[in-house]
């Protein structure tokens, strides 16, 4: 056994060995799983691997945190032999476990595709018998127990012991400076552990989660290979699991009052436009006048896109499925809403997924992503690539900090004039999509716009001026450029913000009212919709105005594609706006219900339950089928068109103008018209 005289250096020789182990790990992984990559290449795997060391960090130091935190006490008891002996016992057992998990998940893995999560302990948690699962499983692969043993061994022999501890404490000439220069070590160490952890220093960095691992693959069952299980465990102990849902006998069943399976049977040809959609950071319907026409006293600080609505498909009653930057993305690109938690931090995130870039290559699409933020802040490179956007423009593609905001990225003015820059030098068809950042709290805009934009009422207000200012400059560069004219753009914000104490937006609904806008430059579409609608209806009127023909799979549906819209939110319980009416449930009852006089301007008004049986049933019933179809499919990692065929034929509405025909045969996802009997 080699001895050391300095214990900063053995720690850091340990945490080696650990990186060591987890990437021997990674490699048995992947050699018992190899028939699942078929398409690996030396190159893609050391991508892969290179970027798991992020993953193998966060779960090396989540499991030795206790270790390293007593390791780098300054104090004189730390370097006796007996707390020497403590603290080897503690690192051999805690690392041992936690590479038990990752040599189980070897053989484990391929009974679910996915990594373990802390949901397979809640699964078991009122058994008895996981102790004998886990032996029959290690009996039935023993050679993984040998392999696992021999990983022990290694953590064992590989420790290192401090030599002549008392000599190497005692040799400083001072106490105070001794004690000082140690204090300063561990708070250093404890402050790289922390950033190791979450993922990096930076504030716009959410700390690391699954769905991070979606920037270093090409297929999301690669995902698998970047994670590590441990990193999988901690990552889930927090989260709320899914519970199957029984509230319909068949699937039939199911399938007649709702389903996400979409089996779209267009009238015309596929229409090969250039996508755009542009996400509006904090942009809320209620500082947008043009969408708050009937609202007496309103101010507008949107002048732009006032007028762009003007000659667009504009939705005024339109709604968020989340709360949070990091829940639009996947309700938007994805049309996978976030309910109580979200998404992209669920130990389904890794789930088999059909974004908008996934269903557009496949018609042969360039697609890309465009944020002015340091690159994969909050994780958006990873889960846009897991929905199919390849290529990925942040501040570092942008390379130019002088354009920097100081805090959170590039000034939205200049890089949307990057964003139609690049775009112009995209093959066509391209699908690519924006986030807009400069609208965001501390509420800054640059020095030189000081005094253009109104200030209003609160500190958002001149920043939703600026970036309506760089969306004109935006559209005034992109409408000189050849691919304008067969565009698609549909906007919207990533979530609502404060209104003041406006009541017509502090009901629970209209809290989360944003713009939905879609405008294309060669079509007659002019219309005010105050049809409901939401984020993950998105996806789907993309898709049916390009009379997309390929079965796909979306929570949402076209917003002018049937004759019975809802929208379903989150707000500390379900909301379900449905038909004229506003449903509350904690899931299992119904706690409200409510008319919704088009936007419940005058609040919710007389809460209805019990009264109206027959209405109260029927938005009762597509709730429950959305839940079920929500929460089994995510459990069961069937969120494709693939895994499922629809069964259900719409009710169509007439076209409207300016969006192409569909078939009166068509059969596509979403909800059916409900009666008070439906099964």
């Amino acid at each position: 056994m080699k001895k050391y005289n300095n214990h900063y250096i053995l720690l850091i020789w340990r945490i080696a060995l650990l990186f060591l182990l987890f990437t021997l790990c990674r490699t048995g992984f992947f050699l018992l799983n190899s028939d699942l990559y078929p398409d690996m290449t030396f190159g893609r795997y050391m991508r892969i691997a290179g970027g798991g060391l992020r993953f193998d960090l966060t779960a090396i130091i989540y499991t030795n945190l206790l270790y390293i935190v007593v390791a780098l006490l300054p104090f004189r008891f730390i370097y006796t032999r007996p707390l020497q002996n403590a603290l080897k016992a503690l690192f051999v057992a805690t690392n041992g476990i936690a590479l038990a998990s990752n040599v189980a998940d070897m053989a484990y893995f391929r009974f679910t595709l996915r990594r373990t999560t802390f949901s397979f302990f809640q699964e078991f948690s009122h058994d008895n018998n996981l102790g004998d699962i886990i032996t029959a499983s290690f009996t039935t692969h023993w050679y993984l127990l040998l392999l696992w043993i021999a990983l022990v061994a290694a953590l064992w022999l590989g420790y290192g012991r401090l030599q002549c501890v008392r000599k190497v404490f005692y040799s400083s000439r001072s106490v105070i400076l001794h004690y000082a220069a140690r204090t300063i070590i561990m708070a250093a160490g404890i402050g790289l552990c922390v950033a190791g952890a979450r993922g990096g220093f930076r504030t716009s960095t959410r700390p690391i989660t699954l769905s991070n691992a979606g920037v270093y693959v090409t297929q999301p069952l690669e995902t698998h290979l970047v994670l590590n299980t441990p990193f999988c465990i901690y990552r889930t102990i927090d989260k709320k699991r899914l519970k199957p849902q029984r509230f319909f006998a068949t699937e039939q069943a199911l399938d007649h009052i709702y389903t996400p399976i979409h089996q779209p049977a267009p009238a015309g040809e596929f229409r090969a436009d250039n996508v755009v959609i542009i996400i509006l950071e904090s942009f809320a319907r209620y500082h947008i006048g043009a969408l708050n026409a009937d609202m007496p006293g309103m101010v507008s600080y949107t002048p732009f896109l006032d007028s762009l609505i003007q000659h667009s498909h504009a939705c005024n009653n339109a709604f968020a499925n989340g709360a949070k930057s990091i829940d639009a993305i996947p309700s938007i690109l994805g049309s996978i809403p976030t309910l109580e938690e979200p998404y992209v931090l669920t130990p389904y995130a890794l789930n088999e997924v059909e974004g908008l870039g996934t269903l557009l290559q496949r018609k042969g699409y360039h697609t890309s992503f465009f944020h002015g933020a340091q690159n994969n802040s909050m994780g958006f490179s990873a889960i846009v690539n897991l929905l199919g956007f390849q290529h990925y423009f942040g501040r570092t593609e942008y390379h130019n900090d002088d354009d920097y905001d100081g805090i959170w990225g590039i000034w939205d003015e200049p890089f949307l004039q990057f964003f139609a820059r690049t775009l112009n030098g995209f093959p066509q068809p391209f699908a690519s999509a924006v986030f807009t950042l400069s609208s965001h709290h501390p509420f800054k805009i640059p020095a030189h716009m000081e005094g253009k934009f109104p200030k209003g009422t609160l500190p958002i207000h001149q920043c939703i001026g600026y970036t309506d200012y760089a969306l004109r400059r935006f559209f005034d560069t992109a409408s000189k450029m050849p691919w304008f004219k067969n565009t698609l753009f549909a906007l919207t914000a990533d979530h609502s913000n404060w209104s003041e104490n406006c009541a017509e937006y502090r009901n629970p609904m209209n809290a989360m009212a944003i713009p939905v806008i879609y405008y294309h430059p060669g079509m007659e579409q002019a219309m005010l919709d105050t049809i409901p609608t939401q984020q993950i209806n998105i996806m789907p009127t993309v898709l049916r105005h390009l009379n997309y023909d390929l079965p796909y799979f979306a929570y949402g549906q076209a917003a002018d594609s049937t004759t019975q819209p809802f929208v379903i939110t989150y707000n500390g319980g379900y909301q379900l706006l449905h038909d004229d009416c506003l449903l509350l449930s904690d899931g299992e009852k119904s706690t409200g219900f409510y008319r919704w006089a088009h936007r419940g301007f005058n609040g919710l008004g007389e809460n209805l339950l019990g009264t109206q049986p027959d209405a109260q049933e029927k938005a009762e019933t597509l709730l429950k089928a959305f839940l079920q179809q929500y929460n089994n499919r995510m459990i069961e990692n069937r969120l494709t068109a693939d895994t499922a065929t629809a069964r259900c034929t719409l009710l169509l509405p007439p076209c409207r103008a300016g969006w192409p025909a569909r078939s009166s045969e068509s059969g596509g996802g979403g909800v059916r018209e409900l009666t008070s009997s439906s099964p």
